[in-house]
C-alpha cells in the first residue's frame, strides 16, 4: 500500500483517539485548540474527533465550559468493578435486608451495551410477586435499574446506544429518544428512577444507582412487584430501604455517598 493510499481501516483516526484520550490522561482539562495543536490536525477535525469520543462517553466537556476532560467510559474502564463475583458477593447481603424491609423482590443489575444484565435478585416472599430474573438481558431503557444507569451517562452517549430507536416491549415503554432522555434527566435530578410495566405488564420497580471509589455509577440495585402494592402512591415508603441498599453496597465498594432529591 503506497503512502498516498486510502486508509481503509481508519488507523489514523483511531491512532489520533487513543492519543488524544492518552493527551487527556494526567490533566483535568483541555481546551479543543489544545487537541488541535498537540496532533496537529486542523481544529474541525479535533472537534469532529472529541464530538465522536464524547458521544460515547470517553470524554465530556465541563459543566457550563468549553473545555474537554476524560469520560465516565474511561474512568469505567479504568476503575470500574470488573469482578461481578465480588460485587454480587458484597451486594447479596442488601439485597436480603432490602427483601425483608420491602418485602417485594430486589435485583442486582448491570449494563451491558443497550442492555441492562439481572446479576443477582432476592425473591419477595409474597404469594402474589415478581420473581427474580438472574442471568437475563433486558433494554435498559424498560427498567428502572437500567434508567438509573442510563441517566449518569452523557445525552449523546445514550443515543448512541440506541440508533434505531426504542422498540416497544409493552404498551408502556418510552415512545422515543426524546422522551426516554426527559425521563433520564428527571432520574438523575431526584436520584432513582422508575419502572411502570414498561417491561412486562402490571410490574414496577424503582432503581437507583451504585458507585465505585472514584464515582462511577458501576451497577443498579432495585425493588420490583405489582403495581397493585407499588403504584405512585407508594414510592415514598420504599426509598428509604433502597437507598440503605444503594448506599450500602457503595460502601462496599469504597463508593462515594450520594444524595436523593426529594421524592
Amino acid at each position: 500500500m503506497s503512502n498516498n493510499s486510502v486508509d481503509p481501516y481508519g488507523a489514523a483516526s483511531v491512532g489520533n483517539a487513543l492519543r488524544t484520550l492518552l493527551y487527556l490522561r494526567g490533566r483535568d482539562s483541555v481546551r479543543l485548540t489544545d487537541v488541535s495543536d498537540h496532533l496537529g490536525i486542523a481544529r474541525s477535525t479535533a472537534h469532529r474527533l472529541l464530538s465522536t469520543l464524547r458521544s460515547y462517553g470517553f470524554v465530556e466537556q465541563e459543566p457550563g465550559g468549553r473545555r474537554y476532560r476524560l469520560g465516565p467510559a474511561v474512568l469505567a474502564l479504568a476503575h470500574g468493578v470488573t469482578d461481578e463475583r465480588a460485587l454480587i458477593r458484597i451486594a447479596r447481603p442488601y439485597l436480603e435486608a432490602l427483601r425483608d424491609a420491602s418485602q417485594e423482590t430486589s435485583n442486582l443489575l448491570v449494563l451491558d451495551g443497550p442492555d441492562v444484565l439481572f446479576l443477582d435478585g432476592v425473591e419477595g416472599p409474597r404469594t402474589l410477586r415478581v420473581a427474580p430474573r438472574t442471568g437475563d438481558h433486558v433494554p435498559a431503557y424498560g427498567t428502572a435499574a437500567g434508567k438509573a444507569l442510563l441517566a449518569e451517562l452523557p445525552a449523546e452517549t445514550v443515543r448512541a446506544r440506541y440508533p434505531g430507536g426504542l422498540s416497544r416491549l409493552t404498551p408502556g415503554t418510552l415512545p422515543d429518544l426524546d422522551a426516554l432522555l426527559a425521563d433520564l434527566a428527571v432520574a438523575r435530578e431526584r436520584g432513582y428512577a422508575l419502572n411502570f410495566e414498561e417491561s412486562a405488564t402490571e410490574v414496577h420497580a424503582i432503581g437507583m444507582p451504585i458507585h465505585d471509589t472514584h464515582g462511577v455509577c458501576v451497577a443498579s440495585v432495585t425493588v420490583s412487584g405489582p403495581g397493585t402494592r407499588l403504584g405512585r402512591g407508594d414510592i415514598e415508603g420504599f426509598l428509604p430501604a433502597l437507598r440503605t441498599a444503594a448506599e450500602g453496597i457503595s460502601a462496599g465498594l469504597g463508593g462515594r455517598g450520594f444524595t436523593t432529591g426529594p421524592g
